[in-house]
């Protein structure tokens, strides 16, 4: 299901214009970062620009199976796609630079804006407590409908613990938003 929303903004002046534009924001929840980085740093090895099938034969991957990697990356604005082009994008370029702790700075800035992720957070200081596993299911569902709310949710535990902006805790079911250390 595709919606309408802000493209997340780029972190410290990198070049990303935001625009409403619609967003299938369910690949985010079959992609790890972790991914993303490892697509990022094929395409460098290639020079910094390759044809999508040559990083699949690279990477030992079919194609079908990278492309929600290469969906999850253009969304976060680490590569262009033109075609069937993968393009390193300045952001890219400055991830693939960072240290550990600067690749988690880095993201937490672009992932703190996207809509599932503000809408949680925005939805745990409301409440003034933190929200059940259904209460995020369900409003995930309102965004992506039901059938991608489980993997968005995913993701959102994921890629939200990787930049420090959520703790869960799987027994209670209970999901936190957590102000990182800088």
């Amino acid at each position: 299901m595709k919606e309408v929303c802000e493209v997340p903004k780029p972190p410290h002046g990198v070049g990303r214009p935001v625009a409403l534009r619609p967003v299938d924001v369910h690949p985010i929840g079959k992609v790890s970062l972790s991914q993303i980085v490892g697509l990022a740093e094929a395409v460098d090895e290639m020079g910094g620009e390759a044809d999508v099938a040559v990083i699949a034969g690279e990477v030992d991957m079919d194609v079908d199976r990278l492309g929600p990697i290469v969906s999850a990356a253009e969304f976060l604005g680490m590569m262009s796609v033109d075609g069937g082009n993968l393009r390193l994008t300045d952001l890219s370029r400055k991830v693939l630079g960072a240290s550990v702790r600067g690749r988690k700075a880095i993201f937490r800035d672009i992932v703190k804006d996207v809509p599932v992720f503000r809408q949680t957070a925005e939805m745990a200081r409301a409440k003034g407590r933190p929200l059940t596993r259904q209460e995020v299911l369900d409003a995930i569902a309102t965004r992506v409908g039901s059938h991608a709310a489980e993997d968005v949710f995913q993701a959102l535990l994921y890629w939200g613990r990787y930049c420090e902006l959520v703790s869960y805790d799987s027994r209670s079911e209970l999901l936190t938003p957590r102000t990182p250390a800088k």
